[in-house]
Formats: structure tokens, C-alpha cells, sequence
């Protein structure tokens, strides 16, 4: 094995000093972008949920008015297909958002890393 110049060691030196100030940057970002993804999906969350509040409270005095088992009977189905709707719409929704949350989050740390196997690999063939 050779021995180590001074200058191959400062290049070595500034290279990892450059990734670690560029990885640095890229997680600042991505917990950046992580954060306000978190709160667009709390934001679907807290609208669901008054969403849900608003029907139920619908559903109550529908039920008030009931005056015989067939309406009963009506009222109970239909809250059962718009209850198991507004879940399903919810629940993609919020899916949908996480999903944009974690890839939109992660891209910064990717395109950091990308960099750094590109510098490592051309650095090796030279």
C-alpha cells in the first residue's frame, strides 16, 4: 500500500466535510418537509372528524323524529352506507396525503445520497 500525500488527505478531508454540510442540509429538509406534511395530514384528520361530528349530530335528530320501526329501519342503513363512506373517503384521503408526506420528505435525503455515490464512484474509477 502507498502512502498518503498531504494533498490526497485534505481532498479527503474536504470531501467528507462537504458531504457531511450537504447530508446536513438534505435531513433539515426533509424533517422540514416531513413537518408540514404532518400537519396537512392532522389538518385531514381534525376535518374528518368534525366532518363525522356534523352527521352525527344530524343522525340525532333524525332519530328524534322517528315515529314508527320502518323509519327507524331507514335511518339506521342509510347512516350505516354514509358512515361506512365518509370512512373510506377519509381513510384515502389521509392515505393519499401520508404517501405524498413520505415521498416528497425522503427526496432530499435521496437526491443527497445519489450525489454522493456518483462523487464516490467516479472518485474509485479515477
Amino acid at each position: 500500500m502507498g502512502k498518503i500525500e498531504s494533498p490526497q488527505i485534505d481532498k479527503i478531508m474536504k470531501d467528507t466535510a462537504d458531504f457531511n454540510t450537504g447530508y446536513s442540509e438534505a435531513c433539515t429538509k426533509s424533517c422540514s418537509i416531513f413537518m408540514k406534511g404532518m400537519e396537512d395530514v392532522m389538518g385531514a384528520m381534525m376535518s374528518f372528524a368534525q366532518d363525522t361530528s356534523k352527521k352525527q349530530a344530524e343522525l340525532v335528530k333524525e332519530v328524534m323524529s322517528i315515529k314508527n320501526v320502518n323509519e327507524f329501519s331507514e335511518i339506521q342503513n342509510k347512516l350505516l352506507k354514509s358512515g361506512f363512506d365518509d370512512f373510506v373517503s377519509g381513510a384515502t384521503r389521509i392515505s393519499e396525503i401520508s404517501s405524498k408526506v413520505l415521498t416528497d420528505s425522503a427526496e432530499p435525503m435521496n437526491a443527497q445520497m445519489t450525489q454522493a455515490v456518483k462523487k464516490a464512484t467516479k472518485a474509485k474509477a479515477a
